[in-house]
Parts: C-alpha cells; sequence; structure tokens
C-alpha cells in the first residue's frame, strides 16, 4: 500500500471538544485505510500562513480512528491539542470546511506474533494525546481476538480528551483499559507507567509485546522498564516535521548504533527485541515501503521544452538540491511518483566524500513565512551513493542532476572524477558552500577560491558544472563571474540565508547547531535581487529559486533571466509543488507574457 502521491483537500465531518482536546473527523474519497500508527501532514485549505506567515507548514498528526463513511470513502478521526498557530487552527476547523490532507504515512504497528513469535498478547500504554494511535490499534487488535491490557495516563481531567470517545462502549470504560492520573481524580494515582511496572513483574514479562505512545519522558520509561526486563516494545515516537515523505531530513531522530532515522520514513513506529536489538525495518502488515513496479513515462506538464546546457527538459521547473528524496518518496507513494514526476530534471541532495550523519536535532524551526533548517548533509559518502542510490536514482523518468561536495581540490576532484564516469548522470552541481581546508576561506564566498576550483575541475569532465553560490556574501555576482571564467556551464542561487532562532519556551537557541539557513517565501525578495544581479553580469545560464511557492512566484525569477527556476521548501508543504509549479508557469509565462 503506498499513499497517493500529493495533497488532497478533504471534508471536515465533525470538530467537537472532548475536555482539553478537539476530536476533528476528515472524509477522504482518495486515500486507503491507514494501518494502526500511521499519520497524516494536516493543514487547513484556508487562513493557513495568514497574519504573521504562520503557521507556515502542515503538522503531523497520528490518526485515531479510520472507518467507512456513510456517503462512501474514508472517515478519519484525529485528536488534537491547540499548542500554537497550527494545531489552533486546525482546531478551528468547523464541518463544511477542507482541509490538505497528505498520507496515509509512516509505518505501523506490528502484532505480537510478528514482533516476537513466543509473544502471548499485547499491553498498550498511551499518555495523553499520544492515547490517538492506541485507539485504533486497539481496536484492531480487539477485532483479531488478540488479548490486551491497555493502560492511559493522563496529568489531570483536562489532559484527558479522547478518552470518552475512543476508550469508552455504552457510556462505559471499556474493560480492559486502567487508568492512571497524576492528580489523582481518576483512577490510579501517579504515573501509567506505575501501572505498567505491575503488569510486568507478574507473570506478564516475556509473554507480552509493549505498545506506547506519549510524551518523551512516558517514553523512555516505557522503553527503560521494557529494556530490564527483555520484554520487546514498539514505540510511535514523535519529533518536529516539515514533509512528512523524507524530503527535508528534518525529523531525526538518534539511531541505535550511532547515526539518525528519519522518523516520517523510518517511523514513527520503531520496533526494539529482546536485547536490546533494534529491527528497523518493514513491518509485515504495513508495506507501506514497497515499490509497485517499473518506471513509467512522465505525463506531467506538456509547456514548450527548455534547452540548458545542451540537455533537453520538457519544462524550466526542477528541485533545490536537499529538498525531495526521491528515493524516499518512490517508496511512499508508489510509481505514481514516476508517472507524473515534479520536475524537468532531478537534482541529488549533497554528496560528500565520506559518509555523514548530518547535525544533531533539533534540526527544523518553522518562522514566519518560512523555516530554518540545519540538517548538517546526511549523505552514504561517495562509495554509498555509487553502489545504493544512484542506480535508483538513473530509474527516475528525468535527467539526473548530482550535487557534490568537498572541502579540498584533492576531495573534489576525487568524486567529480567518479560521478563524471557513471552514464546515469547529465551534470553536477557543486556546493561550494564549506571551507577550503587549505586557505580556511568559504569557496562560495570568495571569487579566487571558486575559479581555482573550476581551472582544477573543469578539465575533469565535459558533463555541465553548476556552482550553487550562497547568498551569504556580499556581491555574488562576482563570485558568478569568477565560476564563468573557471569554466562553470551554469550557476544556480539562492542558497539558504545565514539565520538562527530562539525557542520562547527554554530562551535558548532553537536549533541544536545554534543556526541555520532559512528558506521559504520570506527569502524570495533577496532571491530576486541576487538573480538580476547575476545575470546582469554573466552570459552563462543561471537557476533562481528561493521561496518559490507558485507560477507568478517563478515568473519573476524568468523574468529576471533565470533559464530554470528550482523549488525548495515548498515541497514539504506539496509533495507535487514542481507540477503545480510548472502548469501555473505555463499559464503565466507563455500565454501571457504581456503581464510580465
Amino acid at each position: 500500500m503506498t499513499a497517493p502521491f500529493g495533497r488532497r483537500l478533504c471534508e471536515v465531518a465533525e470538530n467537537t471538544a472532548s475536555a482539553g482536546y478537539r476530536i476533528f473527523s476528515l472524509l477522504d474519497h482518495e486515500g486507503p485505510t491507514p494501518a494502526p500508527g500511521q499519520f497524516y501532514m494536516l493543514a487547513a485549505e484556508h487562513r493557513w500562513g495568514e497574519g504573521a506567515g504562520r503557521p507556515f507548514l502542515p503538522r503531523a498528526i497520528s490518526v485515531a480512528e479510520a472507518a467507512p463513511a456513510a456517503k462512501g470513502g474514508t472517515r478519519l478521526d484525529f485528536l488534537v491539542e491547540g499548542v500554537g498557530p497550527g494545531t489552533d487552527r486546525l482546531c478551528e476547523l468547523e464541518a463544511g470546511e477542507e482541509a490538505w490532507v497528505t498520507g496515509p504515512l509512516g509505518n505501523s504497528f506490528s502484532t505480537p506474533k510478528q514482533v516476537n513469535p513466543e509473544a502471548a498478547g499485547a499491553i498498550l500504554v498511551g499518555g495523553g494525546i499520544g492515547i490517538a494511535p492506541m485507539a485504533i490499534w486497539r481496536r484492531y487488535l480487539v477485532e483479531r481476538g488478540i488479548p490486551l491490557r491497555v493502560l492511559l495516563g493522563f496529568r489531570n481531567e483536562e489532559h484527558s480528551g479522547g478518552l470518552n470517545e475512543l476508550f469508552c462502549s455504552g457510556g462505559n470504560l471499556c474493560p480492559d483499559v486502567k487508568l492512571a492520573t497524576e492528580d489523582g481524580h481518576v483512577g490510579h494515582r501517579g504515573l501509567v507507567t506505575d501501572l505498567l511496572l505491575q503488569l510486568l513483574e507478574g507473570d506478564d514479562a516475556g509473554s507480552a509485546v509493549v505498545y506506547s505512545c506519549g510524551p518523551p519522558a512516558m517514553l523512555e520509561a516505557v522503553a527503560a522498564l521494557c529494556e530490564s526486563r527483555s520484554v520487546p516494545y514498539q514505540l510511535a515516537d514523535e519529533t518536529p516535521m516539515a514533509c512528512g515523505f523524507g524530503a527535508c531530513f528534518g525529523c531525526a531522530v538518534p539511531k541505535p548504533g550511532g547515526g539518525y532515522l528519519r522518523l516520517c520514513v523510518d517511523g514513527p513506529v520503531l520496533t526494539n527485541l529482546p536485547g536490546g536489538g533494534a529491527d528497523l525495518g518493514d513491518h509485515p502488515e504495513q508495506l507501506l515501503q514497497r515499490r509497485d513496479g517499473g518506471a513509467k513515462s512522465v505525463t506531467g506538464p506538456a509547456g514548450p521544452g527548455v534547452s540548458f546546457c545542451g540537455i533537453d527538459l520538457a519544462h524550466p521547473v526542477i528541485n533545490a538540491s536537499g529538498t525531495y528524496d526521491a528515493i524516499a518518496a518512490r517508496k511512499v507513494f508508489g510509481d505514481e511518483l514516476l508517472a507524473d514526476f515534479p520536475f524537468s530534471a532531478f537534482v541529488s541532495k549533497t554528496i560528500t566524500p565520506e559518509p555523514r550523519a548530518g547535525n544533531e536535532p533539533l534540526r527544523i524551526w518553522e518562522t514566519p513565512a518560512g523555516m530554518i533548517n540545519s540538517i548538517g548533509l546526511p549523505n552514504k559518502g561517495l562509495e554509498g551513493f555509487l553502489a545504493e542510490d544512484l542506480p535508483q536514482l538513473g530509474e527516475l523518468p528525468v535527467p539526473l542532476i548530482v550535487s557534490v561536495m568537498a572541502t579540498n581540490h584533492e576531495d573534489f576532484s576525487r568524486i567529480v572524477a567518479a560521478v563524471e564516469a557513471r552514464e546515469e548522470v547529465a551534470a553536477l552541481e557543486l556546493n561550494v558552500s564549506c571551507p577550503n581546508v587549505h586557505s580556511g576561506l568559504i569557496v562560495g564566498e570568495q571569487p579566487a577560491e571558486t575559479e581555482a576550483l573550476l581551472e582544477v575541475l573543469r578539465p575533469l569532465t565535459e558533463k555541465p558544472l553548476i556552482v550553487k553560490l550562497t547568498p551569504n556574501v556580499a556581491a555574488p555576482e562576482a563570485v558568478a563571474v569568477a565560476a564563468e571564467s573557471g569554466g562553470a556551464d551554469a550557476v544556480s542561487l539562492i542558497n539558504t540565508l545565514k539565520a538562527s532562532a530562539v525557542d520562547p519556551a527554554r530562551r535558548e537557541p532553537a536549533l541544536a547547531a545554534g543556526h541555520g539557513g532559512l528558506s521559504g517565501p520570506a527569502v524570495r525578495p533577496i532571491a530576486l535581487q541576487q538573480v538580476r544581479a547575476v545575470t546582469a553580469v554573466t552570459e552563462i545560464p543561471v537557476i533562481g529559486m528561493g521561496g518559490i511557492s507558485s507560477g507568478a512566484d517563478a515568473a519573476e525569477f524568468l523574468a529576471l533571466g533565470a533559464t530554470l527556476v528550482a523549488v525548495g521548501t515548498e515541497s514539504f508543504r506539496d509533495p507535487r509543488a514542481g507540477s503545480r509549479i510548472a502548469n501555473e508557469l505555463e499559464t503565466e509565462v507563455y500565454q501571457a507574457p504581456a503581464r510580465l
């Protein structure tokens, strides 16, 4: 099962208060029935991003229940707490309004026998808003006659929303459910993990699989109890997300043994087996990460073709490097992605000579009309890319541009020569945002450094070389001229702007690295100015990017001399943004040139 490619509008059927939470229901006439543990990316159709520019990104919300709707399709129930501009807006939705939906996404829970053949049943542990995926999972297990106990914990009555609607029958709490509340207003006075400890100290240790979702501290306590008793468990984890389908690499969580997982595609359900071993592969019942078959032809926008550095493209919209993982997207959306691929060429995530795990989380932070990211270029390194990723990227139905980066001429030469030799590659993009270890200078900020690098790399390949310029310099046009003098075939700009944010709750830097790169519509005026400056002094093609979210935005870059435009952050909000913008651009530019 794969999710429908792109986002779709779903009607709100109902939105009711439940203690301090809201339960709102959507009618989905296109998507498949979600599996327990999966989630959706949601955004209100109207009043999303107005005022101060937030919310900008969609919100990841676990599905609490899914059932056939009276008029066809599926009714999806979500439990939401208004804790910020995005969830507040979702809580405000009224029946008859519509919401943008992408999903179902992520993997699902596995039955106890699939996790551990010796397991006799299940223990479900939910806390606060995390009771939502426990509800749909409980029903699934009950329908299959699998023995279970359900333990639910709440801070107080205000934070016990969803209990009556999701875990009561005939006005009474389901007999398999036990409660714990920190204020003691109902059930055990204390933590839900107290109840779990009692079960695990009985005859259930080793004979059940524990499933849990809730606040981070609760999940850590559940994991510790299970580890200490060698009880297998699955946790439905959560972390801030921007896209939900693997494009942004923002939802990083630590991986056992080092490195990081992308929770949207490697989770949200993570499994630990007895003895602490981690099983992070596909869950048997979810089947979300399977391909549907071979490649298909492109059926995207059919506007006039574009010639770029001798490469014929169907239209002028490509992706910005690092903003779209086509391999992950194909696993999520299946070969529908290939049938209507959103870009006329695909630019890979930047490849470095050696593998990189990326930066420590937290990696992303929403801002007015944009976001800050500090991803840290996670990638498999040159050898891993050539062996594992490049064959899959070679199946895409569009030309492939590979982005590369290194910190000295020798490593740059090695990686360019290796990538150039592969027939799957149509062109290379040089990410010059790192310092040269020999000089200590950022290559892309120094014209002389940029020209010197090109003079070394130009003889190594006849394929087009594109230099990606940084906006964090006083005169990007001078760097562009130097790249052209060194033999570059094209330049692309802008990359993200240096930026920082403060978490208002902690009064500390919001991102673990302390800073990152700003992207989204907020940077578009700066991008337009820099593209204008570069096209005025160079003869080589320019790829313009920075905050493009519509055909009208793209038309502005073309009007200033760009040959192609690249879409980045907008793809996190709309997986088919590239196709949509290309279609809008065809009308905006080709059919109404007088408006420019």
